[in-house]
């Protein structure tokens, strides 16, 4: 194992046990094989089992980062799999059945194209593919980042119906936060957690998931801001690989997108817009301050999103790591629920999207703060889910992969 230098707060021996930590549990979670359905073969990290054991498009994103610390050959198989899961339209799933279906009492809560006998979910997942190909896939592979350009022109085509350069998800779980109380709002007894999801999936299925189709027939959708991030985050990813000006062009129309109908300028935050009316979601989630990682958003309002809500103790400076909800939100819940996630706990992954953006702004003491403080629940309480943001008690699935992103943050 290589040798790294600490950064503040971290020993190396810190730093070396968690890389060491990190590395046998992604060997543990790795699965190779062939799919009997279609003999595919895959290769890719689970998140977590038994509970995770399929293929998600946004965490085998994170697993391939974290894996080129370690054997990039692992990587780019992982990020090669997850482009062999799709349609030659550019159409990437959100999730993928590899070595096995979804059981038949979970089969009902995932968007397929049918209950029983999908190969893969028909929704999508945060856009990062881009951004991992740049940091983990082998440069210059022409064929690879045409599959990867055909992914990001279907979603503009497919889930940019109004054509405002901002993305639209159907179902909570396409932002990638399925729980997050922002949701409850827009989707009510429709919620992911809720028995009835059910009914909004199978409303979705007979509608082929189609953005346009769906918002025809009703208010349940909205453009969320974590994924337009990711997406932007992507375009500008492609711009770099390929050299070509049209995708810088695109992540700056919608980064002016969310300047113009995101941002509330009462509070600072960016806020979800629900319905065909574009209604703003007042309520203050991690996902507000995303746009922090965007290289086109202004400083001015940058600097505001991290010194009138991240690093305010009433809001999000805790102990450990970002809470997933401002704590002054009624709905802030940050220890362990077993039907909801993502309404108050620190996860690993709104660290590595968020701590690059307060170091390039100069706040280095409060970046490794945060990631001090989530590396040492890590040596703790392992890899897992997500932690108390008030203590750091691990919580949720244990040996969580895309934890281990906090190597790239060390």
């Amino acid at each position: 194992m290589s040798t790294v230098a600490p950064r503040a707060g971290l020993t190396g021996t810190e730093v070396a046990a968690l890389r060491s930590s990190a590395h046998g549990v992604l060997g543990a979670n790795w699965r190779e094989g062939v799919r009997h359905a279609d003999g595919l073969p895959y290769a890719y990290t689970c998140p977590s089992t038994p509970r995770y054991r399929h293929q998600w498009h946004w965490d085998s994103c994170f697993h391939a980062i974290a894996w080129s610390h370690f054997d990039p050959a692992r990587a780019e198989a992982e990020l090669r799999t997850l482009l062999a899961s799709g349609r030659p339209d550019g159409f990437l799933p959100h999730t993928v059945f590899w070595g096995a279906w979804a059981g038949w009492r979970r089969a009902p809560f995932y968007a397929t194209a049918r209950v029983l006998g999908s190969t893969h979910t028909e929704t999508i997942d945060p856009p990062l593919l881009a951004v991992a190909w740049e940091r983990a896939g082998p440069p210059g592979d022409a064929a690879a980042l045409g599959q990867i350009a055909a992914h990001l022109d279907w979603l503009a085509r497919e889930r940019d119906p109004d054509g405002d350069g901002l993305l639209s998800v159907v179902l909570p779980d396409e932002s990638g936060l399925d729980d997050s109380p922002k949701f409850d709002v827009v989707f009510g007894r429709y919620a992911h957690y809720k028995p009835s999801i059910v009914l909004l999936i199978e409303h979705c299925r007979r509608l082929g998931y189609s953005a346009r189709r769906i918002a025809a027939c009703g208010e349940l959708h909205l453009e969320e801001v974590l994924v337009n991030v990711a997406y932007a985050l992507s375009l500008h990813a492609m711009a770099r690989m390929t050299g070509k000006d049209d995708w810088a062009v695109r992540a700056a129309a919608t980064e002016c997108a969310l300047l113009e109908r995101s941002l509330d300028p009462g509070t600072g935050l960016f806020l979800d817009l629900a319905g065909n009316a574009e209604v703003p979601v007042r309520l203050s989630t991690w996902s507000a301050l995303a746009p922090l990682a965007l290289p086109g958003i202004p400083e001015d309002v940058k600097r505001r999103l991290v010194e009138e809500h991240l690093l305010d103790p009433r809001r999000y400076r805790a102990c450990v790591g970002i809470p997933s909800v401002s704590m002054e939100e009624p709905s802030f819940t940050p220890h362990f629920d077993r039907w909801r996630c993502w309404r108050g706990p620190s996860w690993v992954n709104t660290a590595w999207l968020l701590v690059p953006a307060l170091r390039e702004l100069g706040y280095e003491a409060d970046a490794e703060r945060i990631v001090t403080s989530l590396a040492r629940a890590a040596l703790r309480e392992g890899f897992r889910e997500y932690y108390d943001p008030r203590d750091g008690a691990g919580q949720a699935a244990r040996g969580f992969a895309w934890s281990t992103l906090l190597v790239d943050l060390v």
